[in-house]
C-alpha cells in the first residue's frame, strides 16, 4: 500500500510539472504574440504594405521567318510596354488619368482594359500600352516615385524585316481579343499577342513558343528585393518558307502600280515559290499604335490592299480556260484534233451572234492553233458539243469549285456553275447561249490564281493535283532540329499523254511561234508553255452611267505558263485587273519570272532603254514528235 502510495505521488509531481511547462509555453506565446502584433505591429505593416509580389511575363522570343534559302523574313526587335499593378494603386482612376495624360492614350481604351482585368489576380499587371519610345520610357521612369504602380517591361515586337514585301504570305501580329483569349482556353492572357493573318495566324503554335512568368518581390519604390518563383519561356520555332524571296521580289516590282496577283509554283511539288497580290501593305504599321481613324481608312481604301487577291478574289478564267476544256474534250472523244473550223470573226448560236476576239477571224483552225490562236469561235462550237454540266465535270476534275488547301485561311472555292446550279442558286434554267459564253472561261465561271496554278501542275503532270503550300521545314533554335513538310497524299486525274501532247503542243506555240498571243514574251533559251487571257468587264453600261474611272472599263489579263515545256519546273500565273490584253499585261510579268527563276539575262522590253523590236522568226522550231498534222 505505501509504494502505492509513493507512485500516486511522483505522478502527480510529474504531471503538475507538465502543466506548468504548458502553462508557461502559452505564456510565452501570448507575450511573443502581444510583441509582434502590438509593440512592432507598426514596424511588420509597414513592411507587408512595403513588399510586395509582382508577377513578370517571360515572353518567348517567336520564331524567325526564313525563305527556303535562309534569308530572314521576319525576326524580332526589343519594345517596351506599359504595366500597371492594380494592387499597388491608391486610385485606379488617378492611375488611368495619368496614363492616359502621360502618353496621350485614348481613356476609352484604357478604361476597358482595366475592367477586362477584374478576371486576373491583383498581383498580374494590366497591360496599358505597348511599343512605347525611349522618351516615354524615361518618363515613365522619372515618375516612379509618385506613381510606383507603373513599371516598364521590355519584350520584343515584330520586324518585318522587307516591309510589304509578301505581306499577305507573312501576316501580321495583333493583340488577342477577349474572344481569342477565350477561344484559347486561357493559354493567353490579356496583353499578349498572336498572329491574326498569313503564316504568323496559320502557324502560330510552332512560332509563338511558351510565355514564362517570375515572381519577384518589390518595395514600395517598385524596387525588386528578391525573386520567389520563375517559369522559363521556351522559345517558339524557326519557320522555312517555300518562298524564293528573290522570285518574290520580282514579282511584285514588276506590278508596281497595277493591281492584281501573281503565283510561282513547282508543279511536282506544291511548293510555292512566289505569291503576290498588289496593292500591298507593311506589317510593321500594326506593331505601332494605331488609332481606329487609321484602322478604319485602310479597312475602306478602295484597292483593299489587306486582301489576298491571289486566294481570295474569284475572277472568271477568260481563254485561260480553253486548255482544260480542249483535254476534256479529247477525253472525251468530242473532239477531233485535226478536225478544222473556219472562224470569220463570229458565230451565231441560239440566235445570238458572239464574236471572236480578232474582227477579222482566223480562217480554218485546228485544235493546236485554235489554242495558239485562242479562237474564240472554234471554242463557242466546242462548248455547244459539250454542254454545261460536261463542261462542269472537266472544272471539277481538274480542281476547280474547291479550295486548293493551300496552308492559308480564308481561301476562295470558286464557282463552277452547272444546270443543277442555275436552279438551286439562281432560281432560274441555264440558258444554252450561256454555255457558249463558258466555253471561252467567261460569265459565272469562277476561279483564284492559285487554283489556275494548280490546274495547270496537275494538266503537265499527268493529272495530279499538288497541294499548294508554304511550309516547307521549322526547326528548334535551340538543337537546330528541323521537322519538314509532309506532303498529303494528292488527288489524281488520268491524263492519256497522246492527248496531253496536243495541248502542250499548242500551249508551245502559244511562246514560240509567230502568231502566237505571247509570242512576244518568249524567254531565250527556255522552251515555256502557256496560255493567255482576256476577261471581258460586266457591266460597262452601267459603269459609265455612273461616271466611273474609264480604266475601270479594261478588261482583266491573265496569263500562265510553264517551263521547260518537257519537264516542267515552275508553273507561272499572272492576273493584272483591268490590265486589258494577256499578252501586253500579264504575258510580260510571266516572262520576267521565268527568266529570273532559270538565271536568264532578259533584253530590254518595250520601253525600257535599249528595246529593239525583234524578228518574227521563232526562237526554235518545234520538236517533230510534237508536231500535230493540220
Amino acid at each position: 500500500m505505501l509504494k502505492v502510495r509513493e507512485n500516486r505521488r511522483e505522478l502527480s509531481s510529474r504531471i503538475e510539472i507538465a502543466r506548468m511547462a504548458v502553462g508557461g509555453s502559452f505564456a510565452v506565446l501570448a507575450i511573443a504574440y502581444w510583441y509582434v502584433q502590438i509593440v512592432q505591429g507598426g514596424h511588420y505593416f509597414d513592411l507587408s504594405e512595403n513588399n510586395r509580389i509582382r508577377s513578370v511575363k517571360l515572353t518567348a522570343p517567336r520564331g524567325y521567318v526564313l525563305d527556303r534559302k535562309g534569308s530572314v523574313l521576319v525576326e524580332n526587335e526589343p519594345a517596351y510596354s506599359l504595366q500597371l499593378y492594380r494592387r499597388e494603386s491608391k486610385s485606379l482612376e488617378s492611375s488611368v488619368e495619368f496614363a492616359v495624360r502621360l502618353l496621350g492614350l485614348p481613356e476609352d481604351q484604357v478604361r476597358a482594359r482595366v475592367a477586362r482585368s477584374r478576371r486576373y489576380p491583383e498581383f498580374v499587371p494590366i497591360p496599358i500600352a505597348e511599343n512605347l519610345t525611349l522618351e516615354e520610357v524615361a518618363e515613365v521612369e522619372a515618375r516612379a516615385p509618385e506613381h510606383p504602380e507603373f513599371a516598364v517591361s521590355i519584350s520584343q515586337r515584330r520586324l518585318y524585316k522587307r516591309g510589304g514585301s509578301a505581306a499577305h504570305v507573312l501576316g501580321y501580329l495583333a493583340e488577342a481579343t477577349p474572344d481569342q483569349i477565350r477561344a484559347s482556353a486561357n493559354e493567353y492572357r490579356m496583353g499578349d499577342w498572336m498572329g491574326q493573318k498569313g503564316i504568323e495566324s496559320s502557324y502560330e503554335k510552332l512560332l509563338s513558343g511558351t510565355n514564362g512568368e517570375k515572381r519577384v518581390i518589390v518595395d514600395s519604390h517598385a524596387r525588386e528585393i528578391a525573386e520567389e518563383s520563375r517559369i522559363e519561356s521556351r522559345p517558339g520555332q524557326n519557320l522555312f518558307l517555300t518562298l524564293d524571296r528573290d522570285l518574290q521580289e520580282l514579282a511584285e516590282e514588276s506590278f508596281a502600280d497595277k493591281v492584281g496577283s501573281a503565283v510561282a509554283l513547282d508543279p511536282k511539288t506544291g511548293q510555292i515559290l512566289a505569291l503576290v497580290s498588289s496593292p500591298s501593305y507593311d506589317p510593321n504599321w500594326f506593331t505601332r499604335r494605331v488609332t481606329s481613324e487609321e484602322w478604319s481608312g485602310l479597312l475602306n481604301d478602295e484597292n483593299k490592299p489587306l486582301q489576298n487577291r491571289a486566294i481570295q478574289n474569284m475572277y472568271s478564267p477568260g481563254s485561260v480556260f480553253k486548255i482544260f476544256l480542249a483535254y476534256g474534250a479529247l477525253a472525251l472523244n468530242e473532239v477531233d484534233p485535226n478536225a478544222r473550223v473556219f472562224c470569220p470573226g463570229y458565230a451565231t448560236f441560239y440566235g445570238r451572234t458572239f464574236h471572236c476576239h480578232r474582227k477579222g477571224g482566223h480562217g480554218w483552225v485546228d485544235l493546236r492553233n485554235a489554242i495558239k490562236l485562242s479562237c474564240d469561235v472554234y471554242f463557242y462550237n466546242l462548248g455547244r458539243r459539250l454542254g454545261v454540266d460536261r463542261i462542269s465535270e472537266i472544272a471539277h476534275a481538274f480542281g476547280f469549285g474547291e479550295p486548293t488547301g493551300l496552308d492559308l485561311a480564308h481561301e476562295k472555292a470558286g464557282l463552277v456553275p452547272s444546270e443543277e446550279w442555275a436552279r438551286t442558286k439562281r432560281g432560274a434554267r441555264w440558258y444554252p447561249s450561256e454555255t457558249i459564253s463558258l466555253a471561252i472561261g467567261q460569265g459565272p465561271l469562277l476561279m483564284t490564281p492559285l487554283q489556275v496554278a494548280r490546274a495547270v501542275s496537275a494538266l503537265i503532270e499527268g493529272g495530279r493535283l499538288p497541294t499548294p503550300h508554304l511550309f516547307l521545314a521549322s526547326q528548334d533554335p535551340k538543337t537546330g532540329v528541323r521537322l519538314r513538310y509532309d506532303s498529303p497524299p494528292k488527288k489524281s486525274l488520268a491524263i492519256d499523254p497522246t492527248r496531253l501532247s496536243i495541248v502542250k503542243n499548242g500551249m508551245w506555240a502559244v511562246v514560240n511561234e509567230p502568231g502566237g498571243t505571247a509570242f512576244g514574251s518568249r524567254v531565250p533559251g527556255i522552251e515555256a508553255g502557256g496560255k493567255t487571257g482576256t476577261v471581258q468587264v460586266v457591266g460597262r453600261e452601267s459603269v459609265v452611267r455612273a461616271g466611273a474611272d474609264r480604266h475601270l472599263l479594261e478588261d482583266h489579263a491573265w496569263f500562265t505558263a510553264f517551263a521547260p515545256i518537257d519537264d516542267p519546273k515552275i508553273v507561272v500565273v499572272v492576273f493584272v485587273e483591268h490590265g486589258g490584253h494577256g499578252s501586253a499585261a500579264a504575258a510580260p510579268i510571266a516572262r520576267r519570272l521565268l527568266a529570273r527563276y532559270f538565271g536568264i539575262p532578259l533584253p530590254p522590253a518595250p520601253g525600257e532603254p535599249g528595246f529593239q523590236r525583234a524578228s518574227s522568226r521563232p526562237a526554235t522550231a518545234p520538236p517533230a514528235r510534237k508536231a500535230v498534222s493540220p
